[in-house]
């Protein structure tokens, strides 16, 4: 398995901090010998030693964090967090050439690069994905209908993600767009799924359906527009795999801003929503 961003930026942590032991090793020497407690109380080397570790445990931190949201998600991290590291590899260099933060540059690099768009399944109907500004794809294995699977995606709704929806509401009321009423928790069968375009499942409205390959429902807003398609992927004696495909198209400055900040819950919400469907049923 190859190394993950978090991974990394948890590796260049460790490895500043191994160089900061050697390189100000009698300037915590000198911290030692004052008793630790209020032994930093200057700009002296024993200040520079001190904030080298402390840089080096916050880049072991994040890189924890977010180790944690590629392997919990299985996914990479956003492009924002490549480009971050980037603004701040570049800012620490321009003034201080002679630092180690020029590895923060192509690290962030490597993060917008694994962030690019991943490939939609071939059953998503094109017209679908044309202009999208975004494209993900959640793929989990269960042995139900693709109606079946519809239904069980559609009727996940645990408290948290209740929760989490009404906290997007503060925020986009903040950008000036509206919120729509989360519908009450609802047990769907697969019977009950709509297939016919132009019927409402949730708040979307159905856009696509063919039986036994693929289900594509709408939602629009004035700041984006949102597709969520199911489709099913069959081969003899290999168990039935479903992607869960989530297509964003931006409409003005207000979709970037806004899908970017919930980015992170959209992966969480809609792996536990694609996991959930896959569950044995007791």
């Amino acid at each position: 398995m190859r190394a993950t961003t978090g991974t990394l930026l948890m590796l260049i942590g460790g490895l500043h901090q191994g160089v900061g032991l050697v390189l100000y090793r009698e300037p915590l020497l000198e911290i030692a010998r004052a008793g630790v407690v209020g032994g930093v109380d200057d700009m002296s080397p024993r200040a520079s030693a001190f904030w080298f570790l402390v840089a080096g445990w916050g880049l072991v931190l994040l890189g924890g964090l977010a180790r944690w949201a590629e392997h919990e998600l299985g996914r990479p991290l956003p492009s924002g967090f490549g480009w971050a590291l980037v603004a701040l590899g570049i800012f620490c260099v321009v003034p201080m050439p002679a630092t180690g933060a020029w590895v923060l540059i192509p690290l962030g690099v490597l993060a917008v690069y694994r962030a690019r768009p991943s490939p939609a399944p071939v059953a998503v109907p094109q017209v679908f994905l044309e202009g999208a500004n975004h494209v993900d794809v959640k793929t989990v294995e269960a042995e139900v209908s693709l109606r079946e699977f519809v239904a069980r995606l559609m009727s996940y709704q645990p408290a948290w993600v209740t929760t989490l929806f009404a906290i997007r509401g503060v925020f986009v009321r903040l950008l000036g767009l509206r919120q729509e009423r989360l519908p009450r928790p609802a047990r769907l069968r697969g019977e009950d799924v709509p297939m016919t375009p132009g019927e409402k499942a949730s708040f979307f409205t159905v856009r696509h359906a063919e039986e036994e390959r693929a289900w594509v429902a709408g939602a629009e807003d004035s700041h984006l527009d949102a597709f969520l398609a199911v489709t099913v992927e069959t081969a003899p004696e290999q168990p039935r795999r479903f992607h869960v495909v989530t297509v964003v198209r931006y409409r003005n400055w207000a979709g970037p801003v806004y899908f970017n900040v919930i980015r992170p819950f959209h992966h969480l919400v809609v792996s536990a929503m694609a996991r959930a469907a896959a569950a044995p049923q007791l």
